[in-house]
């Protein structure tokens, strides 16, 4: 007697575990989906062709997203939310219930990625795609490598190349054993999709960047700009941590995101970025010590800045009289300490020398002197303020990049224009 098999490459329906309750009047479902399935269960974006109802892909965002999540065992993201007009209703099988929700099983069909539609997750779902697709490209040719190397005998090669295969595995494992939460909401016509979606993007509260950083522990720049505002006399209760711009009115001296940006431009200057290699290579003590350096460099030359440390004068009485309440024109001073005082001799391990400092000490000391509004026709001569009557130069990474340049020639040549 023939023995009948049951084989799931056979099967026209994938059978997944799901809880199923009622929002907004339609069926949801909630399904747990193991990373390795996004590519055959769901549709992926193509960021040549935006999905009905949906807006363009950005191919770059999504690849920064593959990237982070493989970068970090420790990920977090919410769920991925979709609709469909596909009856899935008919397809679960309800083992309990409690209080409203049931749990049971659910057979998506087997064209689901035709069926289902993105409301929201389309860059993690084409980042995980991409990343996958780069996992499977690496194995294959690494083990091409490591063919090579064995057929020449290359021991140095082979292990170069089976050490790298075992990484390339490890990700892959860990997109079979770790999973991403779907929402799937039953019986959402296109006219419903496209409404959902402009509700998800209207309610939707952006969050700044100066709360990002504030959360964010990963990023060394972040640390230590945290480290600074709680430590430094100049910045304590005196960081805005909501706001990315402090306008006239706000109390705070500078924002989190102004923060990141002068620790940053210290240590890498005013154009620099942080990349990978550095953020592994950089001691984040010697970046605490630099961002302290300028940071002292500041109150001690300009009497301005010590009254604001000392509580002598507001911030906002700073702004209204002083270029020094302007972020960008510390962002500039920032970027200039770096040229005069940070040796980079070797690139992954900068550091302020004394001579350096005293230089950049000598420059701010000449400019204390000149930074009450109306400004100077030495600023305005610049080019990179709009009148006299201008608070703050212009903040666009090339007009950040000529008045750096014009105040470090200053400081090397001991000199201002006023």
């Amino acid at each position: 007697m023939t023995e009948t098999l049951t084989l799931s490459g056979y099967d026209d329906r994938k059978e997944l575990l799901a809880q199923r309750y009622n929002r907004a009047g339609k069926s949801l479902f909630v399904v747990s989906l193991p990373l390795h399935l996004i590519s055959s269960h769901l549709p992926i974006p193509d960021p040549a062709e935006p999905f009905e109802g949906n807006r363009r892909v950005n191919e770059t965002h999504a690849a920064r997203f593959g990237e982070y999540w493989r970068a970090n065992v420790q990920w977090a993201t919410p769920p991925l939310l979709l609709d469909t007009m596909f009856p899935l209703n008919k397809e679960f099988k309800a083992l309990y219930a409690a209080g409203g929700v049931e749990f049971g099983v659910v057979k998506l069909p087997h064209n689901s990625s035709r069926e289902l539609d993105i409301l929201d997750g389309q860059h993690r779902i084409l980042g995980w795609k991409m990343i996958t697709d780069r996992l499977l490209a690496e194995v294959r040719r690494y083990r091409e490598d490591l063919q090579r190397a064995r057929e020449i005998e290359d021991e140095i090669g082979i292990q170069q190349y089976a050490g790298r295969i075992a990484v390339a595995e490890n990700d892959l494992a860990r997109l079979r054993d770790e999973y991403i939460t779907l929402e799937i909401l039953e019986g959402v016509t296109k006219a419903d999709h496209k409404q959902y979606f402009h509700d998800i993007t209207v309610n939707a509260k952006g969050i700044s960047k100066s709360v990002t950083m504030s959360f964010d522990r990963r990023n060394v720049i972040n640390r230590v700009a945290l480290t600074l505002a709680e430590q430094h006399p100049l910045l304590v209760g005196r960081v805005d941590f909501e706001k990315d711009r402090t306008t006239a009115s706000n109390e705070n001296l500078v924002s989190g995101k102004n923060l990141v940006d002068i620790v940053r431009h210290v240590v890498l200057g005013i154009d620099g970025r942080m990349t990978l290699r550095r953020e592994k290579s950089f001691k984040e003590s010697a970046i605490e010590v630099m961002g302290g350096k300028y940071l002292d460099a500041l109150m001690e030359s300009f009497p301005q800045l010590d009254k604001v440390a000392n509580d002598e004068l507001h911030p906002v009485d700073l702004r209204q009289d002083d270029l020094l309440g302007s972020a960008t024109i510390l962002r500039v001073l920032a970027g200039a300490y770096y040229e005069l005082a940070v040796d980079t001799t070797d690139e992954d391990a900068p550091f302020v020398t004394g001579a350096g400092d005293k230089q950049a000490r000598q420059l701010f000391s000449l400019l204390a002197p000149h930074t009450s509004f109306p400004i100077e026709p030495g600023w305005l001569d610049t080019g990179y303020f709009e009148s006299e009557t201008s608070r703050a130069p212009g903040s666009r990474a090339q007009q950040l990049r000529g008045l750096t340049d014009e105040v470090t020639q200053w400081g090397q040549y001991g000199k201002v224009p006023f």
